[in-house]
Formats: C-alpha cells, sequence, structure tokens
C-alpha cells in the first residue's frame, strides 16, 4: 500500500508523461487527434481522475490519524482543591531550598498528576522573604504555531518548450548537416549542371544523472506525513530548477548537460545601442535566415521583462499595452515570452529558439525517488537519505536554430 507522498509522485509523473503525450498532438491549427487518439485521452483522463481522488483521500486519512495520535495521552487523576491550612515554614540557612522541598513533598502526588494531563490545582505558599521574581526568561509560554512555509523558488520551467523523448541507452546519437552547398541551377539543353554538396557530422551525446537528496530521521518520515510530502515536493522543484537552466545555459562538459545558449554553433545578437524590442527581433531574423528554422519561443529573465513591460512613449503610454490588460500570456513579434529566471545566472541575457522542432529532451526513465540507511554512520544513528534522481540528455539538430541576446 503506498503513502500519500509516494501516491503524490506517482501522480507527478503520469501527469507528466500525459503532458507530453498530449503536446505530440499539438500543431499550428489546434489538436490533430483521431478517435482512438481521443479514446485514449478519455481513458488516461479518467485514470488520472481516479488516482487524484485517492491521492486525496489518503491524505485526508493521514491527516486524521496524525491528528488523533496528538489526543492520546495519560488521562491522570482529578485532584480537588485542598481545604486544609497550609504547613508554616521556618527560615535557616538554607532558606528557599527547605521551604520548597517541603512544601513538594506534601503535594508530590498532585503536582505529579497535574504533569501527567489531569485537571485540578495545587496550591502553597513560600516565606515571603524567601520568593524570587518569575520572569518570562525562566518560564514562557508554548508559542503559536503558524503555518509552514517553503523557501522562496521562483524559476519557472523551461523544460516543455523542447520536443520530449524516451531512450533506454547511456548516449544519443545523431547528425547535425554542417555543410550545405546548393548549386541548383537552370541550364542550357545539353550543358552540365554543377553538383550540390551536403555534409553531416555525428553527434554524441551523453545521458547524464541530475540529483539531490537530503538526510532525514526514521522518526521525521514516520510521524510527518505532510512536512514528508512538503519535502519531497521542495527536492523535486530544485531538481526540476536544476534542469531548466541546464537546458538553457549548461556547459556541456560531463555531467553537464549541453545548453541551448552554449553549444558549438548557436548565434548571438548583442544589444548595442538598439532598443531592447530591436535587439530581440535582431536575433528572431538570425534563427528564421541563418538558422534556416522557425523561431517558436523568447526566454527572458524577470527583469529583462520588466524593463520592456515598463517601456513608455515620449508622452507616458505604456509600449506593451496599459498595465490594467496586461495580456496572460506575454509574447514580443508574435512569439510567446517564457519569463523564467533560468535563461541566466543574473539578468542581461534572453534567448530565442526553435526549441520545438531543433531541440529534444531525451528521459531514460522517470523520477526516481530512493530512500537509505547505508550512508556513513546513518544506520545507527537511525537517519535516512532521501534522494531524487533522473537520467537524460538533450540534443540539438541544429545549434544556429537557437540565439542568445547579450547587453540587455
Amino acid at each position: 500500500m503506498a503513502t500519500a507522498a509516494e501516491l503524490g509522485l506517482t501522480l507527478d509523473t503520469e501527469r507528466r508523461a500525459m503532458k507530453s503525450w498530449y503536446d505530440g498532438f499539438k500543431t499550428d491549427n489546434g489538436l490533430n487527434m483521431s478517435s482512438d487518439d481521443i479514446q485514449q485521452f478519455n481513458t488516461r483522463n479518467e485514470a488520472l481522475a481516479k488516482m487524484q481522488g485517492e491521492y486525496e483521500a489518503l491524505l485526508k486519512a493521514e491527516a486524521g490519524a496524525s491528528a488523533n495520535e496528538a489526543k492520546l495521552g495519560s488521562q491522570g487523576r482529578i485532584v480537588t482543591p485542598t481545604t486544609e491550612p497550609e504547613a508554616k515554614f521556618v527560615k535557616d540557612q538554607d532558606g528557599l531550598d527547605r521551604a520548597w522541598k517541603s512544601a513538594y513533598t506534601k503535594h508530590e502526588a498532585g503536582i505529579k498528576a497535574i504533569a501527567d494531563g489531569a485537571g485540578g490545582k495545587v496550591r502553597f505558599e513560600l516565606p515571603v522573604e524567601a520568593k524570587t521574581v518569575a520572569t518570562l526568561s525562566d518560564h514562557y509560554p508554548q508559542a503559536t504555531r503558524a503555518q509552514t512555509t517553503g523557501s522562496a523558488l521562483y524559476y519557472n520551467s523551461v523544460e516543455d518548450l523542447f520536443q520530449s523523448g524516451q531512450t533506454n541507452s547511456n548516449n544519443i546519437e545523431y547528425f547535425i548537416q554542417t555543410t550545405d552547398t546548393d548549386n541548383a541551377a537552370a541550364v542550357a539543353e545539353g550543358s552540365a549542371v554543377t553538383d550540390s554538396a551536403f555534409s553531416w557530422t555525428k553527434t554524441t551525446d551523453e545521458v547524464e544523472i541530475v540529483q539531490t537528496w537530503i538526510p532525514v530521521t526514521r522518526e521525521f518520515l514516520n510521524d510527518n506525513a505532510g512536512m514528508q510530502s512538503m519535502i519531497f515536493g521542495m527536492l523535486a522543484a530544485r531538481l526540476d530548477k536544476l534542469v531548466s537552466k541546464a537546458l538553457m545555459y549548461g556547459t556541456g562538459s560531463t555531467p553537464a548537460l549541453w545548453g541551448a545558449t552554449v553549444r558549438t554553433g548557436f548565434q548571438t545578437q548583442a544589444k548595442g545601442a538598439d532598443p531592447t524590442f530591436d535587439a530581440v527581433l535582431k536575433a528572431i531574423t538570425l534563427v528564421t535566415v541563418t538558422g534556416d528554422a522557425t523561431p517558436d519561443a523568447i526566454v527572458m529573465h524577470p527583469t529583462d521583462w520588466q524593463n520592456l513591460v515598463l517601456t513608455r512613449t515620449s508622452d507616458g503610454l505604456y509600449i506593451l499595452g496599459n498595465p490594467g490588460n496586461a495580456p496572460a500570456n506575454p509574447n514580443l513579434w508574435g512569439l510567446p515570452v517564457r519569463v523564467s529566471s533560468t535563461v541566466a545566472a543574473a539578468a542581461g541575457t534572453a534567448a530565442v529558439g526553435a526549441f520545438r522542432t531543433m531541440a529534444q529532451i531525451f528521459n531514460n526513465g522517470g523520477l526516481t525517488v530512493e530512500t537509505s540507511t547505508e550512508h556513513s554512520t546513518y544506520f545507527t544513528e537511525r537517519k535516512v537519505a532521501l534522494a531524487l534522481s533522473r537520467r537524460l540528455s538533450v540534443v540539438h539538430y541544429r545549434p544556429s536554430a537557437f540565439c542568445k541576446i547579450t547587453g540587455l
């Protein structure tokens, strides 16, 4: 029987697989699906809905079980108030210590019962001259527990911009056309025509591993179902952030993936003295003409996008439209803009590319979750290493179909 956290991860994997399958039917004019495809879509969608219901029900059940366990405890016994006169204490050289010990001995049973959860009260007096002031530094009330909030992690994934694929290998081999000599021409009857020439270069990209992990105690895993789910989600998000950054500017030096704006043969467009709008259009043109590809997206850092949105005419009108009517899906020159901090380590760099047609991600399996006590002294310390990992590779069929814009 799976836990809520395990079922949640399975559900996430299935939803990603569903999205990849569904994206394969998208065209410029809508969806291109046969009746069998539509039936399969409905079947998979119903299965996801059923799994979602099971996940939510399991979360509710685990939360209810945790709440019930929190209310268990010793019931103790009721101690009723006493009307007997309190003992008077004689202060000697031990002062407060002797007075306290005498009072505690007399009321020990009642104090212990209250400590174990019983109701009632215990009251006694100490000599006035022996009393000390009790302050919050000596004893303070239990803190009010507010919600648990994860750390800030905005990045906006770019992985869905790329074509998706699967592999069972540890490397991907493909060919990049490095020479295209086009000698097509009209010739006179009986005359020879010059031949065209094509050259292809075999390229091999390794399937790399990206991973993150965190040490936790066994008690944490057993007693905190809600927090366990949060940690799984936070680790998965950080893994996704790493992949998105690598897809845009990974160095390609094993074990790093190749980034679209780093690969040998990609293009660059410096902003220089141009307005940012002009630099973006020039990059689009480079991808279209030199890269001989149709660009389908722009990736821009949030700060650079902010600067563009704030651009105004000399009379104060916003170039990209009224702030009260900002588009839900930002775009420039007819291309969608993915506002993401993964395009570069800092603001000032953007990218234009034919992501869907000229690049592809190959996944070897899905998101793998592993737990183990076989690390260092974890077994004897009752600790568990919780690790998430993925194996994947990204290929670029035509590196010149991507252009990095600098100096924004």
